[in-house]
């Protein structure tokens, strides 16, 4: 901006100071010729009243113009040089001429500089002088004697004389002025708008010297100053009728010019192109348009519709003005007109610098704002060389035309703006019919852009699509061709990259009038400079990306943004309602295909049908070459079917167990079997093949694997592979939907099938578990013993079907033999235990433990001995690594006496009547089965009357409720002591149903057996106690007895 200032300054300063050099130059002449002039010397009352009278009748001129003034100074002059003398005129002449210029530069307030103050009234001062002594010269040459003594010259030749070199002289030195501001068509434009007022004015008049001369000569000065007065008063009035008529001409005129303006611009087109051009003809008629601007607003962008520079049409020219720099700029933001006189005097007080760059910029200029209400839609400028070559009423014109413009422009804008949406929209509605009317998406997408570029001559046009959850853009389809249209099919673009990833990241319209300043874009082999891109969209989603590009720089604008954006909405109409149709279809065959499978897998009524049939189905509907089906079996995959693999190859792959580390792949089937939605695994390229499953590789030679886990509710059940002799890089939503389903389908069966054949077997297992049932509630007494005097009550409750305790009742036989005759009770054994395991394994060995403690008993050894050949034979008989806990004792019901041994059983528990205390019952002593030798510890007791012996198993005491705590003996001694005297059968009936509500919510957690004796007699005898060796102070400290 300050190289422009600077520049207009000094070509400013450089104009005047020509125009100075000429006005010195000119003028000195007559200033010279002046001092060598023959001239007699008049009175000085007579001087002082000639120059008087000529400085009147100047400052009583009339303008025309910024530089022309003209007056009837030059009949005073010839009067002068007819009454006093050329010589004396000529001083009159120079004198005046230099004080009424500097004068008329005061009056009409011209610039105060140099050109101005001192060079033009040099100038004017001189011409006058030359012009007069001219006259002089020339009339003395004519005549042939002297004309410059007053007294002897000739009036009438040295008028005529004067009269043409005064004029000429002036007028000539006017034409030096002109050509040297604008050349000779600046001499031309001058002379065609001045010649009649030169004549009429300033020529024509000038005879009347002659008279004047007569009356200063013959009536004497006080009549000559009356006839100056007179002369006064008909300058003035001539003054008053110019600029009276000048102003009723100008009014006519500018009435008539607005007339026709308006008629014109209302009969124009509607064109704004054309209204320019009326615009700039209609001015000419106003002001010289040599220089003529009018331009339009489009936002920030400035466009020179029609630009004239000396007569010279320029071409249309596009800037911008965002700044809003340049008078340009301030009139777009202030919306007021201006005018320029002098661009020189009045740079440093304008509103704004303009931006001119030349060499010879304009003096001065008109600047007229287009308005509508308070918007600005361009401007209207005319420009001069010459200074003051425009004034106020000049600036109304144009103002009046520039708002009668504005209001054509204005309304040839909106028409063609509704034409040209109407032809848009038209185009629009064409190409949604058309497109709107495929439903197949590959067909679809080439015919968008196709239509795209034959409607709009966009090129070139992309489409791309995206897939929600996939970062990934995809090119469909595009106008471009050749190296141009393979640079964007081989380009992977991601969300986020280049202009089409960020247009598809934020969902917004990207328009970039030069991609080459844009860091985003992506540079490739074209010739790309403005690129407008727009989202497809349906709501929020984006299902596409549009792009249209061009080699030009901002070659799209808000229109191309308005059909890009409509373009847009309908394209991704058209693309959902592609892609759900073409869904539908998928779907509909998916669903039938997935119909035939499941009708292939449900006539399979074997493991063995379903998956012959399995494999068979994925190669038809998907083409495979090859199909594994694998079982999940003991912590490996097994090859149980295959397709597509014949003969040894089939052989050497089916049944072979894999373990995860073998086969990668089925490592990472099995990782996610619990995924969800169900994985799909893609395996591409014959080296990847090879890697994730080795074992194909020595099979069949493949490019790609697709597996699926096979899971059911039950757990991992195996996976499914198909194997590709093409490399399959990725699957559409059909063919997932169709491997997915086909395994779930084939998952669902075999898990069915499976499910089938367990219950089968489970059915079979819970009859033979019913009957070993049968067989141990057989093993167990039906019934317990009854002796008299003594209550005996058992109760057996297992934990599963079968279960692991048992107890039984047996008569042992006197050692010695009792004599002839004693009616004493033979001994009654009974034993209760519990087997280390629970279900079937615990139920054998208590079948095979009771029958071998009954028979180590039956000889009526004695507790311990009985138990240690029994262990002997447990651990002959058996090797399941199982034990039992047993009490084992003998009741003499006479004597009321019990032998006992303990082996790791839970102790009985001993209730006195007598007292009302419980004491335990223990022999040191360990289950059987343990170990092949062991020795155990027996002891003896005796029932008093009211005494009761509880034995029990572990299931009782250890039962659980909800928090987890045990039901435990103390339990079980509060129920002994509750129901003492009530009879055997309700005290186990006590306990069990205490037990059992104690573990209400819970599972059974063991076995429960209980046996209980209660003595309800009087013994013939008192029974003998012996202590035990091995417990001196005895088990309860009174009442127990010790076999060594």
């Amino acid at each position: 901006m300050l190289g422009c200032e600077s520049l207009l300054s000094f070509a400013m300063v450089k104009h005047e100071r020509l125009l100075m050099l000429y006005a010195l130059l000119v003028g000195l002449p007559g200033w010279l010729w002046l001092l060598f002039a023959p001239w007699f010397v008049p009175s000085l009352p007579a001087l002082l009243l000639f120059a008087a009278l000529a400085l009147a009748i100047d400052a009583l001129s009339f303008r025309t113009s910024f530089a022309e003034v003209y007056g009837l100074a030059g009949v005073v002059l010839l009067t002068a040089a007819l009454s006093l003398g050329p010589g004396a005129a000529a001083l009159i002449a120079a004198l005046e001429g230099a004080v009424s210029g500097l004068l008329l530069t005061l009056i009409y307030n011209r610039p105060r500089t140099l050109y101005y103050l001192v060079a033009r009234p040099f100038l004017r001062g001189g011409m006058r002088a030359a012009g007069v002594l001219l006259g002089a010269m020339l009339a003395t040459a004519a005549t042939g004697r002297s004309q410059y003594d007053p007294a002897t010259l000739d009036p009438v030749a040295l008028l005529i004389w004067s009269m043409l070199s005064l004029f000429g002289v002036i007028q000539l030195t006017r034409v030096g002025r002109e050509w040297l501001q604008g050349g000779l068509s600046a001499v031309f434009a001058w002379w065609q708008r001045t010649w009649y007022l030169a004549l009429g004015a300033e020529l024509l008049p000038l005879p009347l010297a002659l008279l004047g001369a007569a009356i200063y000569r013959e009536l004497g000065i006080a009549y000559f100053l009356l006839a100056g007065l007179a002369m006064v008063a008909a300058a003035a009035a001539v003054r008053r009728a110019s600029l009276n008529l000048a102003s009723q001409r100008r009014s006519v005129r500018e009435l008539a010019m607005l007339n026709e303006v308006s008629r014109a611009i209302i009969r124009s087109e509607l064109d704004v192109e054309t209204l320019c051009e009326l615009v700039y003809r209609e001015a000419g008629k106003v002001v010289d348009t040599s220089s003529f601007h009018i331009g339009l607003f489009e936002g920030s962008r400035y466009t020179l519709m029609v630009r004239v520079q000396d007569n010279v049409r320029l071409p249309r020219l596009t800037v911008d003005l965002a700044d809003g720099d340049g008078l340009i700029g301030w009139m777009h933001q202030t919306g007021k007109a201006l005018l320029v006189e002098d661009f020189l005097e009045e740079m440093k007080h304008l509103p704004a610098r303009p931006r001119y760059q030349s060499e010879r910029p304009p003096r001065s200029g008109i600047y007229v704002p287009l308005l509508i209400g308070e918007e600005v839609i361009g401007s209207l400028s005319v420009q001069s060389y010459q200074p003051g070559a425009f004034e106020a009423n000049d600036l109304r014109l144009l103002s009046l035309i520039a708002d009668q413009a504005a209001v054509a422009i204005t309304r040839a804008r909106a028409f063609s703006e509704a034409r040209r949406r109407a032809v848009q929209l038209q185009a629009i509605q064409q190409v949604s019919e058309r497109i709107t009317a495929i439903l197949d998406l590959e067909q679809l997408l080439p015919a968008i852009v196709r239509l795209i570029h034959e409607h709009f001559a966009y090129h070139p046009v992309h489409i791309f699509t995206l897939k929600p959850g996939d970062e990934r853009i995809y090119f469909r389809a595009s106008t471009a061709t050749d190296e141009q249209l393979e640079a964007v099919r081989t380009r992977p673009l991601m969300i986020g990259q280049g202009l089409i990833g960020a247009t598809a990241r934020s969902r917004e319209v990207i328009l970039i009038g030069d991609v080459q300043r844009d860091p985003r874009y992506i540079a490739g082999n074209n010739t790309t400079r403005s690129e407008l891109v727009v989202p497809l969209r349906i709501g929020a989603e984006v299902v596409g990306i549009l792009d249209v590009q061009s080699a030009e720089v901002n070659d799209f604008d808000a229109d191309d943004l308005f059909v890009m954006r409509t373009l847009a909405d309908q394209i991704a109409i058209a693309i959902d309602s592609a892609n759900i149709y073409r869904a539908q279809q998928e779907e509909a065959w998916t669903l039938n295909a997935l119909l035939q499978v499941a009708e292939n897998i449900g006539r399979a009524n074997c493991v063995e049908d379903l998956l012959a049939t399995a494999v068979r189905l994925p190669p038809i509907l998907l083409g495979a070459a090859r199909c594994y089906l694998l079982l999940w079996e003991q912590e490996t995959f097994v090859v149980r079917a295959s397709y597509g693999v014949t003969g040894k190859l089939r052989d050497a792959l089916s049944g072979v167990p894999m373990t995860l580390t073998e086969a990668p792949l089925l490592a990472r089937i099995y990782s996610l079997q619990t995924s969800q939605p169900m994985p799909l695994i893609r395996i591409s390229g014959a080296e990847e093949r090879a890697r994730v499953w080795p074992a194909l590789t020595s099979i069949h030679a493949g490019q790609s694997l697709v597996a699926l886990p096979l899971t059911g509710r039950s757990g991992h059940l195996g996976a499914l592979v198909l194997d590709f002799d093409e490399v399959i890089a990725e699957f559409d939503t059909r063919q997932i939907n169709l491997c997915i389903g086909a395994a779930r389908q084939v998952a669902a069966a075999l898990e069915s099938l499976q499910l089938a054949q367990e219950a089968e077997v489970a059915t079979k297992l819970e009859q033979e578990i019913k009957v070993a049932r049968e067989l141990q509630t057989a093993l167990l007494p039906s019934r317990s013993p009854q002796l008299e005097g003594w209550q005996i009550a058992s109760a057996w409750r297992s934990a599963r079907m079968v279960g692991g305790d048992f107890f039984d009742f047996w008569r042992l036989p006197f050692h010695p033999p009792l004599p002839e005759g004693d009616e004493r009770a033979t001994p009654l054994g009974f034993v209760i235990a519990d087997v280390s395991d629970k279900g079937v394994p615990a139920a054998l060995f208590m079948a095979l433990s009771r029958s071998l403690v009954r028979a180590a008993a039956l000889d009526g050894s004695s507790p311990s001995v009985a138990l240690e050949r029994a262990n002997r034979w447990i651990n002959r008989d058996s090797e399941s690594g199982m034990f039992v806990t047993l009490f084992y004792g003998i009741l003499q019901p006479d004597t009321g006496q019990v032998r006992y041994s303990v082996a790791g059983h839970n102790p009985p528990l001993h209730y006195h009547a007598s007292d009302g205390t419980i004491t335990e019952l223990r022999t040191p002593g360990i289950a059987l089965g343990v170990l092949e030798e062991i020795q155990l510890n027996e002891a003896e007791i005796c029932l008093e009357p009211g005494d009761i012996l509880l034995c029990y198993t572990d299931g009782a005491t250890e039962t659980i409720d909800e928090f987890q705590s045990e039901f435990g003996t103390d339990r079980l001694r509060d129920l002994i002591r509750l129901h003492h005297l009530e009879h055997a059968e309700v005290l186990v009936a006590a306990i069990l149903e205490a037990v059992a509500t104690y573990g209400r919510g819970q599972p059974p957690y063991d076995d429960i057996t209980l046996l209980v004796l209660k003595c309800d007699r009087v013994y013939r005898a008192a029974p003998t106690v012996l202590k035990d060796a091995m417990h001196p102070d005895g088990l309860d400290g009174s009442d127990a007895s010790l076999r060594s």
